[in-house]
């Protein structure tokens, strides 16, 4: 996705389990938006990894009154990280449906650093980001009480704006409309 296509803000990402009572409860893991299209989960739960958890992602501002969308894509894939012989995988990574409209929000590194970093923090993926600082510090901290104010957001957001016109002409009323819509032109004909 090109970065110049993307809002950049503070974001939050959270693996929300569709079936739950509201976004609080769903909550099941903090992610990192890696790719327009990919999360990264580390560290993940084991019922994030179980195929009949019904799950979405919840991409949302980390301050609730920034009046940015509140995001939710399903992932068409989930693929988990680990070692051989390891009873839980280092990480899982999640593709999504559509691209996200914000921009990633993990930086760059070297590849042999981070591994030297998940090795050091013994297999801890989310300890090793926050000391190379590849993503933003308190990106994993997602509480109750943030989730509960997106979701008031969200619902906010779902509702349709309205507005009225009134014109004081049937030509002026089309007029009005028909800006908006292609029927009303001569669409190439003289």
């Amino acid at each position: 996705m090109c970065t110049g296509t993307t809002t950049h803000a503070d974001i939050r990402v959270s693996v929300q389990d569709r079936n739950a009572r509201d976004r609080a409860a769903g909550h099941l893991a903090a992610a990192v938006l890696v790719d327009g299209d990919a999360v990264l989960v580390p560290n993940p739960r084991p019922e994030l990894l179980d195929p009949a958890t019904e799950l979405e992602i919840l991409i949302f501002p980390a301050d609730p009154t920034a009046h940015l969308p509140v995001e939710r894509i399903d992932a068409w894939k989930w693929s988990p990280f680990q070692l051989t012989g390891a009873k839980e995988p280092l990480a899982t990574v999640g593709r999504l449906r559509h691209h996200s409209r914000y921009s990633a929000q993990i930086g760059e590194v070297d590849p042999r650093e981070l591994a030297a970093a998940t090795q050091e923090h013994g297999g801890d993926l989310w300890a090793a980001l926050d000391q190379l600082a590849a993503v933003p510090p308190g990106i994993g901290d997602i509480s109750g009480e943030l989730l509960t104010e997106i979701s008031r957001v969200e619902r906010e957001q779902r509702r349709p704006r309205r507005s009225a016109h009134q014109f004081d002409s049937y030509d002026q009323l089309v007029g009005g409309f028909c800006v908006f819509f292609c029927f009303c032109g001569t669409h190439g004909t003289k």
